[in-house]
């Protein structure tokens, strides 16, 4: 019910009650007496002492709030004359600190309620009536004062009892309209004209403002986080995530030297032919690689590395001699050129032996880029003479006084650029395996033994590696390159400088080249091979082997062959058909027959091509791979024992064409085979373990699948028998 009905009501009330008491006041106004008097007098005095009822209608607000029927008992007892009362109650304002909710709380008589005359005397009834205006003038005035003393004294209470005195406002005026009012109207009226008019207006805007803060404050708080999110987002360490595509095939990113332009190839990007290091020609042949370290040594607008670059010159094995001198550049196959998620890189080095056959099998495959998500990197690097010559008029000419090892320097610079500009191609410069095949293989196990390997890569995969590493001297290796001057024709290394580059790798003699794998023959003598490494005191400052003994190496390394990898074409082409007895023959003319040993090595391998071909994989490969392999700490060793082709070996490229797709699997037996060689080396890629249930110091057998072994083959026969790794092959 509203303010102005309940004021409505209780005008109508008022109007009938006056009515009847005029008329009883005509017939009855002589019966009063002292009697009746008396009873006013308490009757009032009750209801200043504190009596209370419950009202039969509460104003709206007045409900929520405590104190609403609350009032300051007098310091001084109530007079009869109401003006008095009044007055008494005004002075008291000033005087009263008590807050309105400590204030005493009565049970007053409903001022609303109608009584009938029937069962009361009618002098009570008068009283009653009379009860009932000055009930509505002491619930008023108090409640006036205590508004007007609220607003001279705010607290945050009052500040938050606003509905409360929303609602004791409606009920001041609750006799405000009676034009019938009194003198006891007169002095509320005049507390009334003290109160401002808009006292109404600021509590609802004050509450509508509290009521809005919660919901504002919250909204600028979500805007404040959509700002940061977008400013987050704009913000980053590049950029952009991915550079654009031109033409469909185009794609173009930046390095350390300046912007370069690959295209897509097989759906991912391939940049052919990128310099890594200055040309090394003139008198930067026989010097350590050089890096790109000034902006003269740059090229300027956009590199197009659209196609790839000669090989560096080298010796094929036919005796072909292929590539150019000015060949320190490399290749990157990668399936995304962004900036988030890097992935792993994987660094190809692959050559038949140190004097050529580079790179191999061991090319970028876009395919495998793309499906096993790695960014593949080849470099290329010298040979022969240009990438090995160890003389000491070559030391002397430089500073520090070394010479020889200039093949690993380049790998090395490779890796330095690798470092610096693999981010921009999608690779992650942390994630870097070095991957060799073969001579390649043999280079990749030499770089895991520097102490700085830990900078450059992180882990090694080896595969058919040799097993040579120089055991001489820098000064025996110097005198046993001399022979090569000879055959030059130069004396100081200003000549071998000024020489032309096909001539200096054409002069390396015969014997220094890796022959066709074979049995040891019987005047073959162990200790003149010609060793190609050099302790230079610089890359390699000590053995690898010593390196090996004394513990753990600076990077992970996985090193392994196949079960067939000695065999060759010139072996298999020797006789049309190897029968038992021509595979007798063979053994019993090298130098296994000359230390009685055939029959024991027949009893070990079958006397078949395929048995013959085991035996020399062990003697000049995989037996010592392992025998190195034993001296090594927290290293994997795997052997390859799944065949394929018309002639049912696991050759010496196996393994290699598994892991980059380079041949289909066609039986069920090679597709087990295809995926277990893929799931180690991959594995290894991503996790540096070659399995998660990897074992130390046990051979990994793969066959259909991959099982673990103790030990491998008849190793341990042919080392026993000081064949291994006396024989081992060159490269």
């Amino acid at each position: 019910m509203t303010d102005m009905e309940s004021q409505g009501m209780v005008n109508i009330s008022l109007t009938e009650d006056k009515k009847s008491i005029e008329e009883e006041e005509k017939e009855k106004k002589h019966e009063f007496d002292e009697k009746q008097l008396s009873e006013e007098k308490r009757a009032l005095k009750e209801i200043k002492e504190g009596m209370e009822v419950k009202p039969k209608k509460i104003p709206i607000g007045g409900i929520q709030m405590p104190g609403f029927f609350t009032r300051s008992k007098s310091k001084e007892q109530c007079k009869d004359d109401d003006q008095a009362e009044g007055t008494e109650l005004i002075e008291q304002q000033n005087d009263v600190k008590e807050d309105v909710s400590s204030q005493t709380r009565v049970k007053l008589p409903n001022p609303f309620k109608k009584t009938k005359p029937s069962d009361i005397e009618e002098g009570e009834k008068l009283s009653e009536i009379k009860d009932k205006k000055k009930l509505l003038e002491t619930i008023r005035l108090p409640l006036v004062s205590v508004f007007q003393k609220m607003k001279k004294n705010p607290d945050p209470q009052t500040i938050n009892n606003q509905n409360t005195q929303a609602g004791l406002a409606s009920v001041e005026t609750l006799d405000e309209k009676s034009n019938n009012s009194t003198t006891d109207g007169k002095g509320a009226a005049r507390d009334e004209k003290k109160e401002p008019e808009n006292d109404d207006n600021d509590v609802h805007w004050t509450q509508r403002a509290k009521t809005y803060k919660i919901a504002i404050g919250a909204l600028l708080s979500f805007l404040i986080l959509i700002i940061i999110i977008v400013t987050l987002a704009m913000r980053g360490k590049f950029p952009i995530v991915s550079p654009p595509i031109t033409n469909g095939k185009f794609v173009e990113t930046i390095t350390s030297c300046g912007k370069v332009e690959g295209q897509m190839e097989d759906s991912s990007f391939a940049f052919r032919g990128i310099p890594y290091a200055r040309q090394p020609i003139g008198e930067l042949r026989f010097k350590y690689a050089q890096p790109l370290n000034k902006l003269g040594y740059c090229w300027n607008d956009t590199f197009l590395a659209h196609n790839a670059t000669p090989t560096c010159l080298q010796i094929l094995g036919n005796g072909t001699v292929t590539g150019i001198e000015d060949c320190l550049t490399l290749d990157i196959v990668t399936p995304y050129i962004r900036y988030d998620n890097p992935l792993p890189v994987i660094v190809l080095i692959g050559a038949d032996s140190l004097v050529g056959g580079s790179p191999g099998k061991m090319r970028p495959s876009a395919r495998y880029a793309r499906s096993r998500d790695v960014v593949f990197v080849r470099p290329n690097f010298r040979l022969g003479a240009l990438g090995f010559l160890s003389l000491d008029i070559l030391s002397q000419s430089d500073y520090p006084h070394t010479s020889g090892n200039y093949g690993l320097s380049d790998i090395l610079e490779a890796l330095r650029w690798i470092q610096l500009n693999i981010e921009h191609f999608g690779g992650d410069k942390n994630s870097v395996t070095l991957f060799g095949h073969k001579a390649g293989a043999t280079l990749v196990t030499a770089l895991s033994t520097i102490p700085q390997a830990k900078k450059y890569f992180s882990r090694a995969w080896a595969s058919s590696g040799g097993a040579n590493y120089p055991q001489k001297s820098r000064a025996e290796s110097e005198a046993d390159f001399k022979v090569f001057l000879e055959s030059v024709g130069c004396q100081d290394a200003a000549c071998l400088q000024e020489i032309d580059a096909e001539k200096l790798v054409t002069s390396v003699p015969d014997t220094w080249r890796k022959p066709q794998p074979d049995l040891p023959s019987k005047d073959e003598n162990p200790k003149e091979k010609h060793q190609w490494l050099v302790v230079d005191g610089n890359i390699l400052r000590e053995n690898p082997e010593e390196v090996w003994s004394k513990g753990s190496l600076p990077v992970k390394l996985v090193i392994g062959s196949t079960a067939h990898a000695g065999s060759s074409d010139k072996l298999l082409l020797k006789h049309t058909n190897w029968t038992e007895s021509l595979v007798r023959h063979h053994v019993k003319e090298s130098h296994l027959g000359l230390q009685n040993l055939t029959d024991e090595v027949l009893k070990m391998y079958s006397p078949t091509y395929q048995g013959l071909s085991a035996a020399v994989t062990d003697v000049r490969i995989a037996c010592p791979l392992f025998a190195i392999w034993t001296k090594m700490q927290d290293t994997a060793f795997y052997m390859v024992n799944q065949t394929r082709g018309v002639n049912e070996l696991a050759d010496i490229e196996s393994d290699i064409d598994a892991i980059l797709g380079r041949y289909e699997p066609k039986t069920p037996e090679q597709r087990r085979y295809f995926s277990a060689m893929q799931g180690l080396f991959y594995h290894f890629v991503w996790h540096d373990k070659i399995e998660e249930k990897q074992t130390s110091k046990q051979v990994i057998i793969v066959d259909q699948d991959a099982l673990h072994n103790s030990t491998y083959s008849h190793c341990a026969y042919w080392m026993s028998k000081n064949i291994v790794p006396l024989f081992a092959a060159l490269d």
